[in-house]
This record gives structure tokens, sequence and C-alpha cells, in this order.
């Protein structure tokens, strides 16, 4: 997989370094030339230039990238970023980091941005969601009340095609709070029987991500648990 990541900061290090390691290219982009030069010093592929221009991605190789990761230290400018990769450059799947919760709303389809989150580990996770590597990810770890919420997406061959949310192989302390389907959220009442493509949001403790999983693909392998996204609730 061919990964932009535009903002060679702390969380585009710590997100390309994870990409990497899992077999897939990624070239950083940063308006700081001596940062980009550090970057080909640490084995990184670095390019130097502001973020929001067109030909400073394209050198980075947008135009052959599978994803693009927007997540330098400004909300305006990820947005920014995120239209260009989508609307110009017509990337695929485009990720975006929030750096201010208050501006969250705002990273939609409407900015071309397809997941948002907060943190350099799910970046990672949604990342591998957006190209199809992975059906169940963690979007957000409720620590105050010791609880996370889980995202399952139903596929074609997914065991959970066609059933009721009651019938589903969950415990019972997970709850299905909703379901998403052609990009909007109905009630798990009004959800009936899921499709294909459907997302179902699940509540549940911290040790049952993989059992959601579970109720969904048992024949493919569940997330690591434990691994968080550190966004408070």
């Amino acid at each position: 997989m061919n990964i932009v990541a535009a903002g060679a900061g702390a969380v585009g290090v710590q997100v390309a370094t994870a990409l990497i390691d899992a077999g897939n290219a990624v070239a950083l982009v940063d308006a700081d030339p001596q940062r980009a030069a550090q970057l080909t010093d640490r084995g990184l592929t670095g390019v130097a230039g502001d973020g929001g221009v067109t030909t400073t991605l394209e050198e980075a190789g947008a135009l052959r990238a599978d994803v693009l990761v927007a997540c330098t230290g400004h909300d305006a400018e990820i947005l920014v970023i995120a239209l260009l990769a989508r609307r110009h450059l017509e990337i695929r799947r485009v990720v975006a980091r929030v750096n201010d919760e208050r501006h969250r709303w705002l990273f939609d389809e409407t900015w071309g941005v397809d997941a948002a989150i907060s943190s350099a580990i799910s970046l990672v996770h949604l990342i591998e969601k957006a190209t199809g590597s992975a059906r169940t990810v963690r979007l957000a770890d409720l620590s105050s009340v010791g609880l996370v919420l889980v995202e399952a997406t139903v596929t074609a061959t997914s065991a959970a095609l066609g059933q009721l949310l009651a019938d589903l192989a969950l415990g019972r302390d997970d709850l299905a709070a909703a379901v998403v389907r052609h990009g909007r959220s109905i009630s798990t009442t009004a959800a009936r029987q899921l499709r294909a493509q459907d997302r179902v949001l699940v509540v549940t403790p911290p040790d049952g991500e993989a059992r959601v999983h579970h109720a969904f693909h048992p024949e493919e392998p569940g997330p690591d648990v434990g691994v968080g996204v550190g966004v408070g609730g």
C-alpha cells in the first residue's frame, strides 16, 4: 500500500514508522526542509514542501497513493490538504488527525475526509480499515467509564449478514448502539436485518473487542486486545 502523510511531527513519524513496519511504502511531507532532511537520514522518505500544494504532494507520490494521511498540527491546514487530496488528486482514501475536538464536526466528506481520529495508534487502525484490511476498529477509549467504542463492518461474507442485532453472538455487557447505513446513522430497531456495508457501533468493555470481532467475522483473526486510541470519555 502506498501512503502519503502530510505532517512529519511526532504523530506523523509514529504513524509512518508503524505503517512501514507493516510493509507499506510511506512518504512524509513537511514544510520544514531541515525536518524533511532528518527523516531521510533516519531511513524514512521525506519531502520538503507545503502539503497544501498539489505539486508537493505529487512529488511525494500522491498520484499513485492509496491513502493520504493529513496529520499536521493545525486543523484548518489539515482540512485544506484533505480537500486537495480528494478533489484534485483523486486519492481514494483520506484519513485526518483532529487536533482540537471542537472542530471534529468539520471532518467529514464535505472536506474529503473518510475517517478522523485524535491519536497516532488509531490513525494506523483507521488507515487499515479504509483500505479494507481491517474489519473491526476501536474508535474510542471511554476510559472514564471503563468502556470502548468498536465499529464492526458487515461484509458479503460476514457471519452477521442478514442477522438481527439481537441474534448476534455478543456478550451481555456488549451494547449495539447504532448502525451506520449509506453514510447515515439509524437506530438499532430500524436497522432490522443487517446488510452488507452496514457499520455497527458497539459499546463494550476493553476485553470485549475480540468478542465483537468474532461475532461479525469468526473466520478472521481478531484485533489485538488492549490497543486503545487515547480518546478520553
